[in-house]
């Protein structure tokens, strides 16, 4: 989303991003025989959106946090928390791909590990909040789908969501959210038929123009999750991404998530405000987090579908603004 792309911007990684990746210059809405259309490029000055895939963003990510001095350490696992004598996590036992066991110290341990972290777990990070609905995903990548290359289309459907996105290699992620209990019970014993099926019902115009692809990925799925936030921090550690708060799959907005928090937290760090960082977490995400929870409800009919999201739009502008501000004044560039 807006989020994600402008923090790449900044970062100065978009250039590389968009060497391989359409740009997107629509968002389509379909609530019913109308369709709604929202130029994303409406204000030149930040242009399109972009929906890279992850084998594409994650080596963009690794190539420019070495150039800036990490250090990567790929198949290897964390199996436990190391803590000094008043309890607090001071550093992180490991396991290399030989199998032995080492460690490290850290100032600091940052699980930016998922929303079932073993950070997360081990500190016993406490949730502070949990919403009340969630929804199963379908997903799959399509490639040579008669689908366009550079619009967003979601489908919002009585019961149902779908969508397409167009990602690297000409490819279209095509996917349908639905109520977990029909997932549990129907779609999970054949997820092609359900995909498919679901799909056909939520948008018709994106189910035809998915059957003229081939699947060049298996059929993936989600069994849904409520949404949460996490303390984020504590003796020691912090949290980011899914593993401090998450929300639904279906708000298109988890690696715009990580990436805002990320540099949250850096900020927090370097000014000694870690409750500043939680804070202004919440701040901002509470009301996606909201809406996002109305959208998973599946208790709205078209009308308020489009008002949700709506509101949904709202809030990330007002997020942007929020962003803008705290970065202006935590890299000083305002009073």
């Amino acid at each position: 989303m807006r989020g994600g792309v402008e923090q790449l911007r900044r970062w100065g990684l978009l250039d590389r991003v968009a060497a391989v990746t359409p740009a997107i210059g629509r968002t389509v809405f379909e609530f019913g025989l109308e369709p709604v259309v929202v130029d994303a490029a409406d204000d030149v000055s930040r242009g399109p959106l972009f929906a890279p895939r992850r084998t594409v963003l994650d080596p963009i990510l690794v190539d420019a946090a070495r150039a800036a001095g990490a250090d990567f350490r790929f198949d290897t696992r964390v199996v436990d928390l190391v803590r000094d004598s008043d309890g607090r996590v001071s550093g992180i036992v490991f396991e290399p791909p030989d199998g032995s066991l080492a460690s490290v110290a850290a100032g600091l341990v940052i699980g930016a590990d998922g929303l079932r972290s073993f950070v997360a777990r081990q500190v016993d990070a406490p949730v502070s909040k949990r919403g009340q609905h969630s929804l199963a995903s379908i997903f799959a990548y399509v490639q040579g789908a008669d689908l366009p290359q550079h619009d967003y289309r979601f489908a919002y459907h009585q019961g149902a969501i779908g969508g397409s996105i167009p990602t690297t290699d000409g490819l279209h992620c095509v996917f349908v959210s639905l109520a977990p209990l029909a997932f549990r019970t129907h779609a999970q014993l054949d997820v092609t038929s359900a995909l498919e099926r679901t799909l056909e019902q939520v948008s018709p115009t994106i189910a035809e123009g998915a059957r003229t692809g081939n699947l060049i990925s298996p059929i993936r799925s989600f069994p849904g999750h409520h949404g949460q936030f996490r303390a984020p921090y504590g003796p020691g550690w912090a949290l980011v991404g899914d593993a401090g708060y998450f929300k639904d799959p279906a708000a298109a907005h988890g690696l715009t998530d990580a990436f805002r928090d990320a540099e949250l937290l850096a900020d927090a760090v370097i000014a000694d405000d870690l409750d500043g960082y939680e804070r202004l977490r919440d701040r901002l995400s509470m009301p996606l987090f909201e809406h996002i929870e109305e959208l998973a409800a599946l208790d709205w009919d078209a009308a308020r579908a489009g008002e949700i999201l709506c509101n949904f739009g709202s809030a990330m502008a007002a997020e942007m603004t929020a962003l803008e501000q705290h970065r202006g004044a935590a890299h000083g560039l305002v009073g």
